[in-house]
């Protein structure tokens, strides 16, 4: 009745396999016979891997359950709380297992079911015809697909580091896939390819939505495995650690101390904290990590909302214009001129960083669910599909 669904979950769950997807499919009918006949088809054929606990779950009517779908996609979903909605869906539902009593898999069927689309994208998944898992070399064809379909379509290349994103990193049986606003701009995308796949689809995804942040006031509603955003005052300069990883120390509004941390591979988004200064107000956002006695916040990115563009440095003689040096505090003397001054110089400075802008990792540092700057549902021009097609 509608595209499959592919819907990512918390990114900042540890018990997940890569990516934390589930899928969905909506059936105009399934009889009990059909139900069963599908359940054991495909969890014949599910890998058991890692910590996936392969599950399939059929819910006939409206399952109802978009709190519970949303906790999965921005929280920690509890064994009772499974229980919970298994139980409310008993009389409309089934499910099947690959394990028995290895149930964590149906938290996804259940969030994948009962999804609200408030936004979403798309995904064009090509999957292999043979079982080589080489990684495809091709880069120029992903490069002109790129120039040809952006913005319709994201994230296809990151232009830094010349390296192509629709390939999946380990083995697996995908061969890429294009993620985008508009399913023919999709297929047309595909054609421009060199690499051959006899099967795809396309799925109607939550990814590029940011809709796993929760937006908080204060560090004590940041909670391990979650993704939060807040505003926060800059408490000292740019620390860059080994590895060239930034730390900042910040303070809420409520006088509530933590850090936060821009990873060296965030490229982009490391490189713009690096001029924060003292005393900036910004809003960040990203994965809390489970750090014990400080909240630390892994950032996805953040947005300067008040820049502190003062500067205070040591006086300068008025005289002979050297540097003077501190006698005691706030008080300078000048050695050759023998004249004394009160305070630091301040003077007015340039930032190199735009007011509310969103400042982003590099393409290649973006997880699914994180929403690239610019994008946004808007209907596509006749003329652009017409080109593409």
């Amino acid at each position: 009745m509608d595209f499959p669904y592919l819907v990512r979950l918390n990114p900042e769950i540890p018990w997940k396999t890569r990516g934390n997807g589930a899928l969905a499919i909506k059936l105009a009918n399934l009889s009990q016979e059909e139900a069963q006949e599908a359940a054991e088809f495909v969890l014949s054929g599910a890998r058991e891997e890692g910590k996936t606990n392969p599950s399939f779950l059929v819910v006939w009517g409206d399952p109802q359950e978009q709190r519970f779908a949303m906790k999965a996609i921005t929280d920690i979903i509890t064994r009772a709380e499974l229980q919970a909605a298994l139980n409310r869906l008993r009389p409309i539902s089934k499910y099947f297992l690959k394990r028995e009593k290895k149930m964590r898999g149906l938290i996804g069927c259940i969030a994948a079911v009962s999804h609200a689309w408030s936004d979403y994208t798309y995904e064009l998944i090509a999957y292999r015809d043979d079982q080589s898992y080489d990684r495809p070399e091709y880069t120029d064809d992903v490069l002109w697909m790129d120039s040809l379909t952006a913005p319709i379509t994201f994230l296809n290349f990151d232009r830094e580091t010349g390296k192509p994103l629709i390939y999946p990193h380990g083995p697996d049986p995908v061969l890429y896939g294009i993620r985008g606003e508009d399913p023919i701009v999709l297929k047309a995308s595909a054609k421009i390819l060199r690499n051959t796949s006899s099967f795809s689809m396309i799925f109607r995804t939550n990814q590029g939505t940011d809709e796993h942040i929760v937006k908080i006031d204060s560090f004590r509603e940041a909670y391990p495995y979650t993704t939060v955003s807040m505003e926060a005052h800059v408490l000292s300069g740019p620390n860059i650690i080994m590895g060239g990883h930034v730390v900042l120390d910040l303070m809420d509004k409520h006088g509530n101390w933590g850090q936060v941390i821009f990873y060296r591979q965030s490229g982009n988004l490391n490189r713009a904290a690096r001029k924060l200064r003292k005393n900036d107000l910004i809003q960040v956002w990203g994965g809390v990590r489970p750090e014990a006695g400080i909240k630390v916040i892994s950032a996805q990115g953040f947005k300067l909302i008040a820049a502190d563009t003062t500067s205070h440095e040591v006086p300068l003689c008025p005289f002979c214009h050297r540097k003077m040096r501190e006698v005691n505090q706030d008080r300078y003397y000048c050695n050759i001129c023998g004249v004394y001054a009160q305070g630091k110089a301040t003077s007015q400075i340039k930032r190199d960083l735009l007011l509310m802008r969103a400042y982003q990792p590099s393409s290649s540092g973006f997880k699914h669910l994180m929403k690239p700057g610019g994008r946004r549902r808007v209907p596509i021009a006749h003329e652009i599909r017409a080109s593409l097609t």
